[in-house]
């Protein structure tokens, strides 16, 4: 038995590291331990600005040019929620997003390096800081500004928040477009800060949004300029087209999703010869105080990935 065929095991274990983002430093360091013990090649990428915080490549030896990469991130999202066990599942922080998808890839490509060694050396895993926090669809400040004066006396000023409230609201009513290939175009208003008293006309405000964009980032502004009506300033800060990813080579239920991933941030995108998202679990209870996996996909998903891995390197 490899060291990580307990995939329950595993991921109870790492579900006890807390690697919100920005605190990966413990989890990356066991998990880079885990596949150096296990024989892998690991090479740690530190990020310029913090080398505390890298990024693991695992391979089957130095130097190797991996034509498959299974690709996730180490980082969750706050709080950190540790492990709880039920019957039938996992509960935690992590269980889905993604903790429980490192394990099955790392359970998948360790017996797969085992069991075919003419596929070893064709076989990377590549984990990530970062993800939940630096990686995004499309984010967008909505800057709105005001006049300062006494609340208690209409002539005396207006107020910034007052037309940032009239903005999301049109924003939240706009049917946003959506297709059967990628699925709706969503957004979300995740922060809003604004005002200096409440007796007081607000002299600035602001909206923090996302938004999982599947046209263009180009027509969404468009759009969303036309919303706005120049009422308050929009400040697009981040950024990445929609990906549009391949159909896998075995039979499996597909969907279109609503979440980002590493893929847009890999250079010579276009050149990859395939791109596919696959896990266990389900995203919908992912970033909760529900979170959780069941036991059952999760010992049977690295089955089902090695099927896919032997198929794309054939």
């Amino acid at each position: 038995m490899g060291p990580f065929e307990d995939v329950e095991k595993l991921l109870i274990g790492y579900l006890k590291i807390d690697s919100t983002t920005g605190k990966e430093k413990e989890f990356a360091d066991r998990v880079a331990a885990d596949l150096e013990h296990a024989g892998w090649h690991v090479q740690r990428q530190p990020l310029d600005n913090n080398p505390d915080r890298f990024n693991v490549l695992a391979t089957t030896k130095p130097n190797a040019s991996p034509r498959l990469i299974l690709n996730t991130h180490f980082d969750t999202v706050p709080p950190f929620i540790g492990p709880t066990e039920k019957e039938d599942s996992i509960w935690g922080r992590g269980t889905n997003d993604a903790k429980g998808q490192m394990v099955v890839m790392m359970a998948a490509a360790d017996r797969l390096r085992r069991e075919d060694p003419s596929l070893a050396d064709q076989i990377g895993l590549l984990f990530v800081v970062g993800e939940e926090v630096d990686h995004v669809g499309m984010t967008v400040k909505l800057k709105a500004r005001g006049v300062a004066g006494h609340s208690g006396y209409l002539t005396s000023g207006y107020s910034a928040v007052h037309i940032l409230v009239n903005v999301l609201k049109d924003v939240l009513d706009y049917k946003w477009p959506e297709s059967h290939k990628t699925g709706a175009t969503t957004v979300n208003i995740g922060k809003i800060e604004g005002g200096q008293a409440l007796n007081a006309w607000a002299e600035y405000a602001e909206a923090g949004l996302f938004f999982r964009v599947t046209t263009s980032i180009a027509d969404i502004t468009q759009k969303l300029e036309a919303i706005v009506k120049e009422r308050v300033e929009v400040d697009v800060w981040n950024f990445n087209e929609p990906v549009l990813l391949d159909e896998p080579p075995i039979k499996t239920e597909m969907d279109p999703v609503s979440f980002n991933t590493d893929l847009p941030f890999w250079h010579g995108l276009e050149k990859l010869k395939g791109r596919y998202l696959f896990g266990c679990g389900s995203i919908k209870n992912a970033h909760s105080k529900d979170e959780h996996m069941p036991r059952n996909e999760l010992k049977e998903c690295p089955n089902v990935l090695i099927k896919l891995m032997k198929e794309l390197l054939k």
